[in-house]
């Protein structure tokens, strides 16, 4: 199953111009060894971007949360496209990208729903709430670092 992920997220990003062209600033995300990294305007909107100034240019972070391993993960939409990013090792992973709900119109709201596969990753990693405003802005503040690992509590 998670093999079908991962061919369909990279056969998506392939079809979505994810990968770029000409210029730093048109790629998306890069293909590593291990999963997709963000990379240009969506990496600075992930590094910069408090989710409640909104959409800035196409990208729009929405949820930002801690993860059970202790990094900080950010929800996002661009485009097409919506996914989820983790910051790992100085790099933002994008461990889903999914097709962006259309609403019957074939119009998208700026704050649509997010694709069941970027809300059912989300669910897999958070610990705890979301991140308010104050502590989006002070994680923002410490480069995204800093995060725990949060572990159950020991059973007596």
């Amino acid at each position: 199953m998670a093999a079908s992920l991962a061919v369909g997220v990279l056969a998506g990003a392939l079809g979505a111009g994810w990968f770029g062209g000409a210029g730093a600033d048109s790629e998306l995300a890069r293909a590593g060894d291990r999963a997709l990294t963000a990379g240009g305007r969506l990496a600075r909107a992930l590094d910069r971007q408090l989710a409640q100034e909104g959409a800035a240019g196409d990208v729009r972070v929405g949820l930002s949360f801690l993860s059970r391993e202790g990094s900080y993960c950010r929800s996002f939409q661009l485009g097409a496209s919506s996914g989820l990013a983790c910051r790992e090792d100085d790099a933002w992973r994008i461990p889903v990208l999914a097709d962006t709900p259309v609403e019957a119109s074939g119009y998208r709201q700026a704050g649509s729903a997010l694709p069941l596969a970027v809300l059912d990753a989300v669910d897999a990693r958070i610990a705890g709430a979301t991140l308010d405003a104050a502590a989006e802005r002070a994680a923002r503040d410490r480069g995204w670092k800093g995060g725990a690992p949060l572990r159950a509590p020991a059973q007596q």
